[in-house]
């Protein structure tokens, strides 16, 4: 008896459905758990658990096209591609710095923090984007150190003749 295939996304349609659906359901239960009272760090920490649950879970099961399916992914690979890995990696960057900016801003008092958003949420909120960017920049080197690059062509060409 052979080893059952692994349950991987490759389609970009599915990888939306599965991070529309993680936010729903992370966002179903912080709401679940705010109506039974639970307090605001609670909250805080089970947004965060979730969160990053559902990004581990997502890195483990999306891949890219050209990418092999079956084998797993090393543990510091993030992406199919380390240019992916770069932009994604900054983008978090900025996230991250944006957050602490507003976070500061409004304890300051400078700007009024959105209706429901305290200086923990914020601090939570950029300490994800920050891992998330430090995950993704080290993916990022690690592929170019060891030559990982994307194909030029992913798709066969097509002849019509």
């Amino acid at each position: 008896m052979g080893r059952e295939p692994a349950f991987r996304i490759v389609r970009w349609e599915l990888k939306v459905l599965y991070i529309v659906v993680a936010w729903i359901v992370g966002y179903a239960l912080i709401d679940l758990l705010d109506a039974l009272g639970a307090p605001g760090v609670a909250l805080e920490i089970v947004n965060t658990i979730v969160n990053l649950a559902a990004f581990a879970l997502a890195v483990r099961i999306f891949r890219g096209r050209g990418e092999p399916i079956d084998p797993p992914r090393a543990w510091w690979r993030m992406t199919a591609w380390p240019t992916l890995s770069r932009r994604l990696g900054i983008l978090c960057s900025v996230l991250a710095a944006m957050t602490v900016l507003g976070a500061i801003l409004g304890a300051l008092g400078v700007t009024a923090l959105p209706s429901g958003v305290t200086l923990g949420l914020g601090v939570g909120t950029a300490l994800q984007f920050g891992l998330l960017a430090f995950l993704y920049l080290n993916s990022a080197v690690h592929m170019a150190r060891l030559g990982i690059a994307k194909p030029e062509r992913l798709r066969p060409t097509i002849r019509l003749s």
